[in-house]
Formats: structure tokens, sequence, C-alpha cells
């Protein structure tokens, strides 16, 4: 028993074991002992790496060369800061010093120039310098109230002290009145000007007095008064009716704006009392018709072009041949057409006067034939007879009938087309003279074209116009190569020059050169081509005379410069005629036996300032 009762009083004198920590404790400790460990690593490194400088710096202190070195770099850091600091304060002390003598110039200066002005400024300014200042301490001290005692109090202590400012300072309230003034008298303005430009400022038209109503502008009323002058030609008022249209114009603010149309109303209404409501229908701009039926009017216009349009062909676009207005309006009672009359006028016949500009090989009696006249009328219309003389650029008058008004179909049509192809010549002297060799066969492109066609109702084409052309295939271009390989001796060195044989693949001579005859007798076929020797310009050419004489025949001679020249006789025919310029190798004639010849074959003769070279001589025999 006494020992349960040791035991007891034991296990009461032990303190009570503490409660668990929580979550959110057991976080901030491990936080806690993380910190510590990281300040503990710090300080041992810190230790360490002290402990490492300081024996480092130990053995260098040892080592003369190393502690001469130390001073000598600590010397010249301590010198070079020491030196930019004096400059740094040399230059601050330099600027502040020209600064001063600036400011105390500018105020000398500023009370010579402008006497008094400083007085003026601060009469100026010292209020509202007092009133900035007072905004400042008011904050200031409120916040500093509003710390110590609360938001409110702070509050109450900035209108406290508000007032004794005002108080205070209730002198200065008519020098601030000075201020506001101004200012206040500027926002005025402002607003002013900005209602001002704002406004909607329009030209009041009056006519005979009366103002008919507000435009834009003056351009407006003219094309007005044109409307209503076409409408009183149009109507063919009476001599007693006399219109006088001059306006006046002012400045006035309106919203209420008319355009041509509605002005066009009010100048009638203001000139006239026969007016009344319609429709007057224009044609190209010309007041054709007027009628009280506008909305039959223009359902019966509708229905022409309704009639027209193809559900199939949604893109073709219907219209009239002329521009079509209908424009509801006053117009005089007089000018009135019923409804009827409208449509025949609309589906009938017009006179189109147009003029005929001559051209080459036109006659009176041609020129009525291509305008459907006859010649009487067209003699008629010009007051001419059909003997009399015309020129081309002479213009006649000619008049056909055409519909008042027409319907057309403009539709989008594309078709293809072939590009011709191109033929390019090369020549190579791999291939005899006179062959020729397709390097490349040629073939046709293709080309899309999208054109924009008017047709009439009847399916006539009235005009096309092309839109777009699309090469969808290029052309391949025919490649042919000509030979221009001469058998061996067909050519030669003449002079400065290179002269060929003029028939190639016939080197038989029937005759040469002797003082008997002046050249070479070159044997061919009748009809074998001959060639130019060398390039020039043909100086004669054509039939004995005419070509190189008598006794030649058909003959021609080439110029070939510095004094050269050929001469080719008894040729079939010629291809080249006097004045040409020739290339080497181009034909220029056929072999035949024409003039004093007694076969088929080409004479040939190389000249020289007037004196014969014998072809031999050149040309390998």
């Amino acid at each position: 028993m006494i020992d349960d009762k040791i035991q007891e009083q034991q296990e009461a004198q032990q303190p009570a074991s503490p409660p668990p920590l929580t979550t959110k404790e057991k976080l901030r400790a491990f936080w806690a002992r993380i910190q510590c460990s990281s300040l503990l690593r710090r300080h041992h490194f810190r230790a360490r790496t002290r402990h490492r400088m300081e024996g480092f710096s130990a053995i260098l202190r040892h080592i003369p060369l190393a502690r001469q070195t130390g001073e000598f770099l600590y010397s010249l850091g301590f010198t070079g800061e020491y030196t930019m600091i004096q400059a740094w304060r040399t230059t601050r002390a330099a600027a502040l010093w020209l600064a001063a003598a600036f400011l105390a110039a500018w105020h000398q200066v500023a009370e010579i120039a402008f006497p008094g002005a400083r007085t003026v400024l601060r009469e100026l300014f010292d209020p509202i310098y007092l009133f900035c200042r007072g905004i400042r301490n008011i904050w200031v001290y409120g916040n500093t109230v509003r710390r110590e005692k609360g938001f409110w109090a702070g509050i109450a202590a900035d209108i406290a002290y508000l007032g004794r400012g005002i108080a205070r300072y209730a002198r200065l309230v008519p020098k601030m009145v000075v201020y506001f003034l101004p200012i206040g008298a500027l926002a005025v303005l402002l607003a002013v000007v900005q209602l001002m430009v704002g406004s909607p400022y329009t030209l009041a038209v009056d006519v005979n007095g009366v103002t008919v109503g507000h435009v834009a502008n003056e351009d407006v009323f003219d094309s007005a008064r044109e409307d209503v002058l076409q409408r009183v030609n149009y109507a063919g008022t009476s001599s007693d009716t006399q219109l006088t249209i001059e306006p006046t114009y002012r400045l006035a603010i309106s919203s209420d704006v008319l355009d041509e149309s509605q002005m066009a109303d009010a100048i009638l209404s203001a000139v006239s009392d026969e007016i009344t409501e319609g429709t007057a229908l224009y044609l190209d701009g010309e007041l054709t018709a007027v009628c009280a039926e506008g909305d039959q009017l223009q359902m019966y216009l509708d229905g022409m072009l309704d009639a027209y349009k193809d559900p199939n062909d949604p893109d073709a676009v219907v219209s009239f041949n002329r521009t079509v207005t209908l424009e509801d309006g006053l117009y005089f009672t007089d000018s009135f057409m019923d409804y009827a009359d409208v449509v025949a006028l609309l589906s009938g016949v017009r006179q189109a006067q147009q003029v005929y500009t001559v051209q080459q090989g036109d006659s009176v009696s041609l020129i009525a034939t291509k305008n459907n006249l006859t010649t009487a009328k067209l003699c008629e219309l010009n007051g001419i007879t059909p003997d009399t003389a015309i020129y081309p650029g002479d213009e006649l008058i000619v008049t056909r009938e055409e519909a008042m008004l027409e319907v057309h179909i403009t539709k989008n049509v594309t078709w293809t087309e072939e590009i011709p192809f191109t033929t390019e010549k090369t020549q190579s002297s791999d291939y005899a003279y006179g062959t020729t060799h397709t390097v490349q066969e040629g073939e046709n492109g293709v080309r899309t074209i999208t054109a924009q066609n008017v047709y009439d109702t009847e399916g006539n084409l009235l005009s096309q116009t092309i839109t777009s052309s699309e090469v969808t295939k290029e052309p391949v271009t025919r490649e042919i190569v000509v030979g221009t390989k001469l058998p061996s001796g067909s050519v030669a060195q003449v002079g400065s020059g290179t002269f060929i044989w003029p028939v190639p693949k016939y080197t038989y001579c029937s005759r040469w050169y002797s003082s008997s005859h002046k050249g070479v007798d070159i044997n061919a076929p009748a009809g074998t081509p001959i060639y130019a020797s060398s390039s020039g310009v043909v100086s004669k050419a054509g039939y004995e005379r005419a070509g190189a004489g008598t006794g030649y025949g058909y003959s021609l001679i080439i110029n070939h410069g510095n004094g050269y020249s050929t001469l080719y006789a008894h040729c079939l025919s010629l291809s080249v005629s006097a004045g040409q310029a020739v290339r080497q190798g181009q034909l220029i004639g056929y072999v035949g036996s024409t003039g004093r010849s007694t076969g088929n074959h080409c004479h040939f003769e190389i000249r020289y300032n007037g004196r014969y070279l014998p072809p031999q001589n050149y040309f390998k025999k």
C-alpha cells in the first residue's frame, strides 16, 4: 500500500505530457530545422573558406615578390580611386559654378530687359504656390493623424486644417477669381466652337424671295435647276408662262438637306401652281415621258427584262440598251401622258442620226447600201447627187430606224483556240550545204479565252469584249538545222573575204576562165538553186541589159564592198532584185540557159575594181 502511494505521488510530481502537434506545427518545425541546417552549412563553409584564405595569405606573406606585388596593386588602386574622386568633385564644382553664374547673369538680364517681371510673376503664381503647398500640408497632416488616431480622425483633421487655411488666406480669394475667370471663359469658348463646328451647316436657297429648301452645296442646286429647265422644255409651256429661277444663298444650320430631285420639286412648287405629282421616265438622262402610273410603268419595264431571263443561265445579265431611270416628283400638269401612250412610245422606233466617214474605194451607192438606205435617200439627207465626188475622210449623214428601247443579254463565254508554233532555223557545218534536218517537231499551243458577249433578243451577237486570255499549253517551237558544209574546194579566200561556190554539189565546169572567157561555166540541171557567193548588195538584176548586159540572159551582179563583185548569168529565173541586201549562201536564182547559151549552166565571174579574176586560182579544180 505504501509503495502504491509512493508511486502515485511520484507520478503526480512528474509533469504532464504535452499534447500532440498539429500538421501546421509539424511543417513549421520541419522548416525551422531546414533553415537551421542551412545556416550551419553556410557557417561551416565560410569558416573553412576563411581558414584556407588565411593559410594562403600566410604563405604569400613569406614570399617577397608576392608582398611587393600586393603593395603595388594596392597603391595603384588607391591612387586611381582617389584620382577619379578628385576629378568628379572638380567637375561637379565647375558645373555648379557655371550654373550659378548663368542664373546670376540671367537674373541680371531679366531685371534689365524685363523690370518688374519678378514682382509680376510672384503676384501671379504666389497664390497657386500657396494653394498647392496648402493641399500638400493637408495631406501630410491628415496622414499623421490617421496613423495615430484612425481614418475618421484623419478626415476630421483634414477638414479642420482646410477650414483654418480658408480663414487664414481668405484675402486671396479675389485673386483666385482672376485666375478662374479666364479659364472659365476659355472653357465657354471651346464649348461654343465645338458646338458650331459640329452643327450641320447648309445653304438656304431663296428663289424669287421664297426659301425653297436647304442644300449641301451649290452644285446640288445647279443640277436641280437643270432638271427643272428640262421639265419645262419637255412640257412645252406656253409663252404666258415665264419662269425666272434666280437663286440667292445664305448660310444656315439645318439637318433637313434636299437632294437634286427634291430641290427640283421645291423650285417648281415655288414658281408654278400648275404642277402635279407623277413619275418621269429618263432614257440616257433625257426626260422622255411623264405619267401618273409610276408603279405600273415600273412593272412593265421589269416584265420586259423578266421575259428574257433564263433560269438555266443565272449568270446572264439582262438589261436595256439605254440607261432607264424612273423618278417620282412634281411635273407640269400639261406634260403628263397616258400610260398606254408611254408603252407605245417605248415599244416603237426612233430615228437615230449617224455620221459615216468615207473610206478608200467608197461611192455614194456603196455607202447607201452599207447603211440600209437608198441612194436617193442618202443624197437627200446630204444635199448631194449620185455623181458628186467624195473623198476619203469626208463625212456623210446617214439615218436609220432603231427601237426606242431594246433588251440586251450579256453572257460570259469561254472557248479555246490554238496558238500556232514558230519555226526556228539554225545553221550547222555538220550537214551538207542546202540540206535541212528537223531537230524538234513543232506543236501548237492552247489558249483559253473568256469574253463578254452582248446579244439581242433574237440571239444575234452585237458586241464582244475579251475579259481574259490564259495560255494553258505553251506552243513547242519547231527547230530546223540548215546544213552549210560545202564540198571540198567550194570555199575560197579572195582578198580579205571568203567566197563560196555558187552552185554546191556541182563542180563540173564545161569552160574555165581564159583570155576569151572571163568566168567559169558551172554545169547543172535547169532549176538548180544558185546561192550568193558572199554577202553584199545586188547592184543589177534582170534580163539582158537590165542585168549583167547583152547576151547574159537573166543575170545579176552583187557588190561585196572593198572593190569586189560577182556575176551570175544565164539564169532560168531570179529571186532577188536590184538594191536588195543579200547574205552569203542566200538563194538568188536558178540555173538555166537564157541569153547566148548552148545549155543549162551558171556563168560565174569574180571582179576586183573592174578587173576579172580567174576563179580557178581560188577554187580547186
